[in-house]
């Protein structure tokens, strides 16, 4: 402990008090209390979401971002996002061409996990340019991981 006060007091980060006792810096107490702060904030923001978020089953969505050619075809870039409480496993999108009732082509995607609370991205191709069809995208199905 003697070594560590004298190579404080050596480096400037400590120096003696007129009893002869090593203190410690007003610097290193502000990056002490400043280390402090965010370790209670880290703890706080992980017990605020481990109490608030919810336990239930996942609650996965999908929209398309944008269509953009991909070479002799199109490709739909999706985004998949997980509102629910736990992840999906193998989340599987299903994307339609429509014209009227009638779907014209189909797409799947198929994204490993989905955490809970997490966005996802992927793509979907067709023949087809989705811009001037109606897309459908639904959710088929996920697995526990």
């Amino acid at each position: 402990m003697a070594d560590i006060r004298e190579n404080d007091i050596a480096s400037g980060s400590a120096s003696r008090d007129e009893d002869g006792s090593a203190s410690v810096s007003r610097l290193a107490w502000i990056s002490s209390g400043l280390g402090l702060l965010l370790f209670l904030g880290s703890v706080g923001v992980l017990g605020y979401e481990g109490i608030t978020r919810g336990n239930g089953p996942p609650v996965i969505t999908a929209t398309v971002e944008a269509v953009v050619p991909a070479g002799p075809r199109w490709l739909a870039h999706i985004q998949v996002t997980n509102d629910g409480g736990k992840t999906g496993a193998k989340v599987q999108v299903e994307g339609q061409l429509m014209a009227g009732d009638e779907a014209l082509e189909t797409s799947v995607a198929e994204f490993d996990y989905v955490p809970a609370g997490s966005e996802q991205k992927g793509g979907l191709f067709f023949d087809r340019d989705p811009r001037a069809h109606d897309v459908r995208l639904r959710v088929l199905g996920y697995i526990e991981p």
